[in-house]
């Protein structure tokens, strides 16, 4: 996901283990995250996968997020975004976004060898090993082209590794690699604790932003191995 296109919203370590959980034996999981602006809590993610029997990975998003200014909400927004994957290919995507009032769509398709958006601001076809910016793979910072999971606009990144980084979540601190992916209108800092994605930080309108894992339910590198 990239936060925000319009509005305010720009843009395994010591005391943590990635337990397994029930959902994991019947073949998928969740990961779940606080989102902090400048300290302050301002909302929520929810990662869901389901892996089903032939392999593919239905992905659930969740993105609820205000920015209150003296107990008056300024700013809100809230995203529900639908993902197949399959075989380390995004096969679909059905993402609508509430932007504090403004609508942002993307529905894409696999075809041949080719993954076709129709989003707010772009339709078009991108590659077929394009990924979307939910960021929950490590796998993605093998893929040039990313969509943007908002607008459904493609975006060529890099991705530079920072080395060794720290997440002060609520269990403890995680150790984490951190990585810097960039491309048109995206400037984020990703970690990974081990293969497992833990968290982003982002400039949120001119104040630092992250997701603090307050959930960590499952192991996604072996669901997205198990899609292979």
């Amino acid at each position: 996901m990239n936060l925000s296109r319009r509005g305010l919203l720009g843009g395994v370590g010591a005391g943590l283990a990635l337990h397994g959980s029930p959902l994991l034996a019947t073949g998928g999981g969740a990961r779940r995250f606080r989102v902090l602006r400048a300290g302050d809590d301002i909302g929520e993610q929810s990662v869901e996968i389901r892996a089903g029997a032939d392999g593919a990975l239905q992905v659930a998003v969740d993105v609820d997020l205000r920015v209150r200014i003296l107990g008056i909400t300024a700013y809100r927004y809230t995203m529900r975004n639908r993902e197949t994957w399959k075989r380390g290919r995004l096969i679909s995507m059905d993402s609508r976004t509430d932007d504090d009032g403004d609508d942002d769509y993307v529905k894409a398709k696999a075809v041949g060898d080719k993954l076709e958006i129709d989003g707010s601001v772009f339709q078009g076809s991108v590659p077929g090993d394009a990924v979307s910016t939910t960021y929950w793979s490590k796998e993605f910072l093998n893929r040039k082209t990313w969509i943007n999971s908002q607008t459904g606009v493609p975006i060529e990144v890099t991705a530079a590794h920072l080395g060794a980084g720290r997440v002060d979540a609520p269990s403890g601190p995680i150790a984490t690699e951190r990585w810097n992916v960039k491309g048109a209108n995206l400037d984020v800092i990703l970690h990974y604790a081990a293969a497992e994605w833990v968290s982003v930080e982002f400039d949120a309108g001119g104040e630092p932003a992250i997701y603090i894992p307050t959930e960590i339910g499952s192991d996604f590198a072996q669901l997205w191995d198990g899609s292979q």
